[in-house]
């Protein structure tokens, strides 16, 4: 379980960050399901990991009924509607209610107020279940 902090206050940073542990975890051959509050981040998290980097493919599907076996997904939900997968990005406001089903867990937070002040809740909520969360400051770039 990890904490990553931008050095930005910039959502959109945020999702280029995601983005790009996504890229890096399929190279490595993970299955991805990327957390996020609401359908609106959904489509714009679709888009940009057709256009986030030149020359850049993940397969990838918004989750939900129907929904192709993509090795990156992207929903709402705590898990993905297959129900696995080896690392979850979360983007959303809340802890993950069973992180168990993901061999790891990448939080992602800015510096926005609001961003931090939830990241915080996140990070008390996981050690309040048994988990040590580590804490990572990353730029943005």
């Amino acid at each position: 379980m990890d904490f990553h902090i931008l050095d930005s206050d910039d959502a959109r940073a945020r999702l280029v960050y995601a983005c790009r542990l996504t890229d890096k975890a399929r190279e490595r051959g993970h299955r991805v399901f990327l957390r996020v509050a609401d359908d609106s981040t959904a489509k714009t998290l679709d888009e940009l990991l057709w256009t986030f980097r030149d020359r850049s493919f993940i397969p990838h599907a918004i989750d939900g009924p129907g929904a192709p076996d993509e090795p990156v997904l992207i929903g709402t939900d705590d898990a993905p509607s297959r129900g696995e997968g080896d690392l979850l990005v979360n983007l959303a406001n809340s802890p993950v209610a069973t992180p168990g089903v993901f061999q790891r867990i990448v939080e992602i937070g800015d510096n926005d107020p609001d961003v931090r002040q939830s990241a915080r809740q996140r990070f008390r909520w996981y050690r309040e279940q048994g988990i040590e969360p580590e804490h990572r400051k990353v730029g943005h770039s």
